[in-house]
């Protein structure tokens, strides 16, 4: 009876784990298919280039810059993580699915490239994704969802801004 309980534990333990490691992957699909990934991105260089002002009398080396600023998937990932918390209590897993259905279409690829360009039966397809449930759900949440993000986001990029500085500071470069 022992062992049929175990088993039975384990396999919903390793289900649970599975289910939450696929609700987390596709919402990172999603985050890397409708533009906040790319958002993110900019808002890195952003960052460094207002650092490099703030250490243009330190004369610090691109090679440096480079050193320190290193590879941005790391914190690209750390952000899109952080985001899926504020997703997972807005949206189910088939919500994210449903997301990612509409970003990969060339209505939704479109939009994030740019809406002005959208044809005439894209705006239809817009329009048909915003009335739908999970569409009603994007605009119904969008105020609270955007309250979440925008603290994530806050924390996010002063946690990095304090270790790139961190970082410069280990290699002898001090803000004036």
């Amino acid at each position: 009876m022992r062992y049929i309980v175990f088993v039975l534990t384990l396999f919903l333990t390793v289900t649970a784990s599975f289910a939450q490691r696929s609700y987390h992957e596709d919402a990172m699909r999603y985050f890397s298919l409708n533009g906040t990934e790319q958002q993110y991105d900019a808002a890195i260089d952003q960052m460094f280039t207002l650092l490099k002002q703030q250490y243009s009398a330190e004369q610090v080396p691109d090679t440096v810059w480079e050193e320190v600023k290193g590879d941005k998937k790391e914190p690209l990932n750390n952000i899109k993580s952080l985001l899926v918390s504020a997703y997972r209590s807005n949206f189910t897993h088939e919500d994210i699915k449903q997301l990612i259905g509409f970003y990969e279409s060339e209505t939704g690829q479109q939009m994030v490239k740019d809406r002005s360009k959208l044809s005439d039966s894209q705006k239809v397809e817009l329009s048909d994704f915003f009335t739908s449930e999970v569409g009603q759900k994007v605009q119904n949440q969008s105020n609270s969802l955007r309250t979440m993000v925008a603290e994530v986001s806050e924390q996010w990029s002063r946690d990095l801004y304090q270790e790139t500085v961190k970082k410069l500071k280990s290699k002898g470069y001090q803000l004036p």
